[in-house]
């Protein structure tokens, strides 16, 4: 019989202490806020010209986006193939509609 609870895995590994997981959940977090006021000041005090707001918005989005999937959903540890596979599935699908979309609405 195998002893799950202590702290390494069948092949010899050991996991990660939890403070070092609660410290990247912080660092995010505080990086999240960073870059929503960054967004907001783009917005609020016109540091970014006005065609390239949403561009710049949208940037700052995605990078949130990374963020929250790869530290708040533990996309980065081991195990979660499954879900990269449908997360990158589905980005690909939200992608090729707006391309087609954009197609269609173009001509």
């Amino acid at each position: 019989m195998t002893d799950t609870h202590s702290g390494a895995d069948q092949k010899g590994e050991k996991h990660l202490p939890s403070q070092h997981s609660a410290r990247n959940h912080v660092i995010t977090f505080v990086l999240s806020i960073i870059l929503t006021a960054i967004a907001f000041a783009a917005v609020a005090f016109e540091q970014v010209d006005i065609k390239s707001v949403v561009p710049f918005i949208f940037l700052l989005a995605l990078i949130q986006a990374g963020f929250q999937l790869f530290v708040w959903m533990h996309l980065d540890q081991k195990g979660h193939q499954f879900q990269r596979i449908f997360i990158g599935g589905g980005a690909f699908v939200a992608l090729l509609a707006v391309v087609a979309f954009s197609f269609w609405i173009w001509w």
